[in-house]
């Protein structure tokens, strides 16, 4: 059970997990349970059990890769990828250990793997446990005391280029998570941002999130290539296949211009122009490894909240098993019936000779009134829901042992679990 292929900064450049980027979830389609993460640090797909590699390469990364860089991934299986699973969640996996973004960038990835039918009972499992883990890290160690992020790293690296911030003008393009903790931190040091999007509309949507006194000036993608040239600051980080910050644009400027390109694929083409400086999500990891060494004692106490996890899931899946609860229905209502029937008996209501026949009346009856449940109960083994369903059943009828507690589970039912 559970299978996953890992690209991440440790064993692919920014080059290969650009090339990753282009596979989409569909790619998977012929795959019951699958779901791909695919982040400015990472490109990994998530199965429900172990695959054949070379089958995997020719149907699918072969469209993107070569096969010597297909080698170059890591392979986790079993009580590893579950392991692997909860550290990536805690962000104990991150370049940037303790960054807060991956949980989210994992909710997304489940949400959509789920809501187009990749995702069933196997997955849904490891991902939820995986949220409650991550945040047991968070509460019970200093890992995230200090939020940062590649997107603040970056924003640090620009302060330590100039020494001091305040005043200048910064082109953000994008407007997702990782351009709005780049603005958040640009706001910090007192830059004014020129904020770029091809859908103006989110650009102002993010604007009036954050805050009127704010100076931040809107544009249109179209007005891209004239900006590049205005400002010594950019930030790049769109979902764009391709570079959207192309040679052609770039123009000589009297002063030295600094350009963080955040995504993946690049934003950025490979640039000609001798005064312009660009810095990508891999050169950021020598300030991330100095957060790492700050981190060095939490990151030893977290692997052993990791560990104690592992031991709490394989728990928690005998804990959801419905064979246990079927036969508890079972033998509950049997239970019940021979006590009132004897309880009959003994009080004279029923004669002692029709005690057995009597018997087998309600135990065919309570058969029959199962029969449903019990259908269901099996035929809904293999679906997300099924886990919600035997927690609220061992509720209701007191039967003893782990539950899920659905109220904590970091995955929220209102973001579509039982549509």
């Amino acid at each position: 059970m559970y299978f996953i292929i890992s690209f991440n900064y440790r064993n692919s450049d920014i080059t290969l997990r650009g090339k990753l980027a282009k596979l989409k979830l569909e790619d998977f389609k012929n795959y019951k349970e699958v779901m791909v993460l695919s982040t400015c640090n990472r490109f990994e797909v998530y199965f429900d059990k172990k695959y054949d590699l070379n089958e995997l390469y020719k149907n699918i990364f072969s469209k993107v890769i070569d096969e010597e860089e297909f080698k170059k991934a890591e392979i986790y299986e079993g009580k590893d990828a579950i392991r692997h699973t909860f550290r990536v969640a805690a962000s104990l996996d991150s370049m940037v250990v303790g960054e807060a973004q991956i949980t989210g960038q994992l909710k997304e990835a489940f949400m959509e793997s789920y809501e187009k039918h990749y995702m069933a009972q196997d997955l849904t499992r490891l991902i939820h446990f995986s949220f409650k883990c991550a945040k047991k890290v968070r509460n019970q160690t200093q890992i995230s005391s200090e939020p940062v992020s590649v997107a603040s790293i970056a924003v640090k690296k620009a302060k330590e280029k100039l020494n001091d911030l305040s005043g200048y003008s910064a082109v953000v393009v994008g407007v997702g998570d990782t351009a709005k903790i780049v603005c958040k931190n640009l706001i910090k040091e007192g830059v004014n941002i020129i904020l770029v999007n091809r859908t103006v509309e989110n650009a102002f949507a993010l604007k009036e999130e954050l805050g009127d006194e704010v100076n931040i000036d809107v544009h249109p993608l179209e007005k891209l290539p004239k900006l590049i040239n205005n400002y010594r600051l950019l930030f790049s980080a769109t979902a764009s296949k391709e570079p959207i910050i192309k040679n052609e644009f770039i123009k000589d400027t009297s002063y030295k211009r600094i350009w963080f390109d955040l995504a993946i694929p690049c934003d950025i083409e490979n640039v000609e122009c001798t005064n312009v400086e660009i810095i990508k999500v891999d050169d950021l990891k020598n300030i991330s490894e100095e957060n790492l060494r700050k981190r060095k004692k939490e990151l030893v106490f977290a692997n052993d909240l990791i560990e104690k996890c592992v031991v709490e899931f394989y728990k928690y899946l005998q804990s959801v098993s419905i064979e246990p609860v079927i036969k508890f229905l079972q033998d509950k209502a049997k239970e019940c019936a021979t006590m009132s029937l004897k309880n009959a008996v003994k009080k004279k209501y029923i004669p002692a000779e029709y005690e057995e026949d009597v018997e087998k009346i309600l135990h065919n009856a309570f058969k029959r009134f199962l029969h449903n449940p019990n259908l269901t109960l099996r035929k809904m083994a293999d679906s997300p829901e099924v886990d919600i369903l035997v927690s609220s059943l061992k509720r209701l009828f007191g039967i003893k042992g782990d539950i899920l507690d659905i109220n904590k589970c970091e995955y929220h039912m209102d973001k579509g679990i039982l549509k």
